[in-house]
C-alpha cells in the first residue's frame, strides 16, 4: 500500500511533506484550491518556472511553502517550528481525506 502523504523528517533539516497522491502540475492547482477553501490560505508570492513552482503561503498567521518539481512532485516545505506545525496539520488532514481513494 502506497502512502498518500509521506513525511520527510531529517534531523536539523526543514520538514518536507510529499503529497504522493497528487504529484502532477495540475494537482498543484488543486492543492492551492483545497488550501484556500479549508485553511483560508493567502498567497504571498508565486515563483513559477518551466518545470518547477514555489509558492509562499500563509495560514494561521504562519508562512510555509507549497512546491512542485516535475521530477519529484508536490510537497509542503516548512523551515520554522511554527510552519512545521501548520503543514503537519494540513498533511494529516490530506492523508485522512486521500487514504481511501489512493492505492
Amino acid at each position: 500500500m502506497k502512502p498518500a502523504v509521506l513525511y520527510n523528517k531529517k534531523p536539523n533539516q526543514p520538514l518536507e511533506i510529499d503529497i504522493c497522491a497528487i504529484p502532477d502540475w495540475k494537482g498543484f492547482d488543486k492543492l492551492i484550491q483545497f488550501l484556500k477553501n479549508e485553511y483560508s490560505v493567502e498567497i504571498l508570492k508565486k515563483i513559477d518556472g518551466p518545470d518547477a513552482r514555489r509558492w509562499i503561503l500563509k495560514a494561521k498567521e504562519t508562512k510555509f511553502e507549497l512546491r512542485h518539481d516535475d521530477g519529484y512532485g508536490n510537497y509542503f516545505y516548512a523551515s520554522s517550528s511554527d510552519s512545521k506545525k501548520v503543514i503537519t496539520e494540513i498533511g494529516e488532514d490530506l492523508e485522512n481525506r486521500l487514504k481511501n481513494t489512493y492505492n
